[in-house]
């Protein structure tokens, strides 16, 4: 499709006579919860408009994995792209859906000519008028804050104003450095011809919730106009990763405890050694990374679990969780006791894991 001037939206009206509903869901920058918030708002405008009338698209990636396709071509695809197209069963294009990637190098071919950044918006405006043609809601998710990709001449405001997309800024918890960071990124999308239409402040601290709500609302409403859509208190667990989120950063299966799958833990060990009679002992809400051949250790944690369950009369869990490594899976009896225990088990095939386990090792896990 041919691509001269106004946004792909007003395009997408006079061509097809199609109002396209859309929003960009994005960040002042990383880490301020913008994936999670937009799992639970694509939920949301599924049960508005229907499983399968709602499209997604992440137009530009800072980080990518390789989709092998049934035709047998290979793709880079942002990560998060991949985590939403799962979880919701999404039969939309991969390319569509993650139309430009920055890997090792692209920044440097950008400069030096061998990639021109209007065929990069290009491929992102192709892939949005696709989706929003094909759909009642389009969601489309930014890349940390609005000026990545600048270095490249594409960033996410200028993404925003080329598609004509209304914007809600993620902000993070707090009032002046919050509103100052916020400040920063709306004037980087009016440059580009975008509008802010709302604000969210996520992980804000339950004792001073109250406050930012209503300070934060009335700020946002006497300076800018804009509605303070939502603001969401920090809760420590929703920060840690569950047993589910272990299995995708170790590459591997759970083999028990499936109905556990979302269980966090407070605490994380390694055990090596034999002779730390320690390793027996019960501790709740712990997940113990070891050998497939150990067990001892297996046993143990099944011992445990039921003593716990027991002495409770069922009303209390041991609550832990159980990473196996090795070249052999674990025994099938033991599996059978784990699933019937509730107890998430891995079991991480030898060399399968890569960087995963060095992440899950080195994130603060007692050796043993």
């Amino acid at each position: 499709m041919s691509w001269k001037g106004g946004s792909t939206r007003a395009v997408i009206q006079d061509l097809f006579g199609i109002h396209t509903h859309t929003v960009m869901l994005a960040a002042t920058g990383m880490h301020v919860g913008k994936t999670t918030l937009s799992l639970g708002v694509f939920k949301g405008l599924e049960k508005r408009y229907g499983k399968g009338r709602v499209a997604y698209c992440k137009p530009l990636g800072q980080r990518f994995k390789n989709i092998s396709l049934d035709d047998g071509r290979v793709v880079k695809v942002d990560p998060d792209v991949e985590v939403l197209r799962n979880y919701f069963k999404l039969n939309l294009s991969w390319e569509h859906m993650s139309p430009v990637v920055f890997p090792s190098g692209f920044t440097r071919k950008v400069i030096d000519g061998e990639i021109h950044t209007a065929e990069l918006l290009h491929k992102i405006k192709d892939a949005f008028t696709s989706l929003a043609t094909s759909s009642d809601f389009t969601l489309v998710e930014g890349s940390g804050h609005m000026g990545v990709g600048s270095i490249v001449n594409l960033n996410n405001a200028q993404v925003a104003g080329a598609l004509g997309l209304d914007v809600v800024i993620i902000a993070p918890g707090g009032l002046g450095s919050s509103f100052d960071q916020l400040a920063l990124n709306k004037s980087l999308l009016e440059k580009h011809g975008a509008r802010l239409r709302g604000v969210i402040v996520n992980k804000v601290q339950p004792e001073k919730f109250d406050m930012v709500k209503d300070y934060y609302g009335r700020v946002l409403s006497s300076l800018w106009d804009t509605p303070l859509l939502g603001c969401i208190p920090y809760y420590e667990a929703i920060s840690k990763p569950s047993m589910i989120g272990f299995a995708q950063l170790l590459n591997s299966n759970l083999v028990a405890g499936e109905e556990s799958k979302h269980r966090t833990f407070e605490s994380t060990r390694v055990v090596l050694s034999e002779t730390d009679e320690t390793i027996h002992d019960p501790v709740e809400s712990q997940l113990i990374v070891t050998h497939a051949s150990r067990s001892d250790v297996i046993e143990s944690i099944i011992k445990n679990h039921k003593n716990m369950f027991i002495s409770s009369k069922g009303s209390r869990d041991l609550r832990g969780g159980l990473v196996l490594v090795g070249a052999d899976p674990p025994k099938s009896h033991q599996l059978r006791e784990l699933d019937e225990c509730k107890v998430p088990t891995l079991w991480v095939e030898k060399g399968h894991a890569g960087l995963g386990m060095t992440i899950l090792v080195e994130g603060g896990a007692d050796v043993m």
